[in-house]
């Protein structure tokens, strides 16, 4: 069987749309492993709802799952937020609830388990193979990164083609996720804001580090350094009212 790791943003569609392309149902059934944060974007439902849909049109398997903990429940258990690129909050939502589903549905190890990784993400992705043999991440069975040579803009045709339309962002499966960048923090609605100032108030520390947003301390002055001109925010700070210090 075929094993596709889902987060319904425009890698894992195009690979939905390959896969049906490239006739993968007609070598093996086809099983599309959605896994629930229980933190997305408030609107991301409906795109989770179209990707099922198409799932269902290729005649594809859609599983949605959810592991032990939420975000926010992992968040409050860690007492802490990751920092930015050690994202152990991906491992433990996603990955480990990702790998114990499998086991559950291919105990025999026969399956061959598709990501959506593609070289030219990043730097950091820029020598990914395209193929793992007996991967240890992943019960030691194969790994086929299928988008490893694919570009953006072939990408972005492959999803066109589903049917869907081709996001201006990457997966809203978290938000606001811990790697957000100025573009994701403008693009959060109010409530998804409250949502996260009450979490770090739970939490009892911040969610971004300060000094890689100016100085800014907390979900609320973040969002304010978003929209702040580049360079020019200016960190808020508590003082005396003594009258003395205007």
């Amino acid at each position: 069987m075929f094993l596709l790791s889902c987060s319904a943003g425009n890698d894992s569609v195009a690979m939905i749309q390959l896969a049906y392309e490239q006739g993968l149902d007609f070598v093996a059934p086809v099983h599309v492993v959605y896994v629930d944060t229980g933190w997305a974007a408030l609107w991301w439902e409906d795109r989770v709802q179209e990707t099922e849909t198409l799932c269902a049109k290729y005649g594809f398997t859609f599983h949605r799952i959810r592991g032990e903990h939420t975000f926010e429940s992992l968040m409050l258990k860690r007492k802490g937020f990751p920092m930015p690129g050690k994202t152990w909050c991906s491992f433990e939502l996603k990955a480990k609830v990702f790998n114990a589903y499998v086991e559950e549905i291919d105990p025999d190890l026969d399956g061959v388990v598709l990501i959506g990784k593609r070289r030219d993400e990043s730097v950091a992705r820029r020598e990914t193979p395209e193929w793992v043999r007996d991967s240890e991440r992943h019960g030691y069975r194969t790994v086929w990164h299928m988008l490893a040579f694919v570009v953006e803009a072939e990408r972005d045709a492959a999803v066109l083609r589903s049917g869907l339309s081709a996001l201006p962002h990457r997966s809203q499966e978290c938000a606001p996720c811990v790697n957000a960048n100025r573009s994701d923090f403008k693009a959060l609605t109010q409530a998804e804001i409250d949502r996260a100032i009450l979490l770090e108030n739970a939490v009892g520390k911040h969610m971004f580090r300060p000094h890689h947003h100016m100085g800014a301390q907390g979900v609320a002055q973040v969002i304010r350094w978003a929209y702040s001109p580049r360079g020019k925010y200016e960190p808020e700070h508590e003082g005396c009212d003594s009258g003395f210090c205007v």
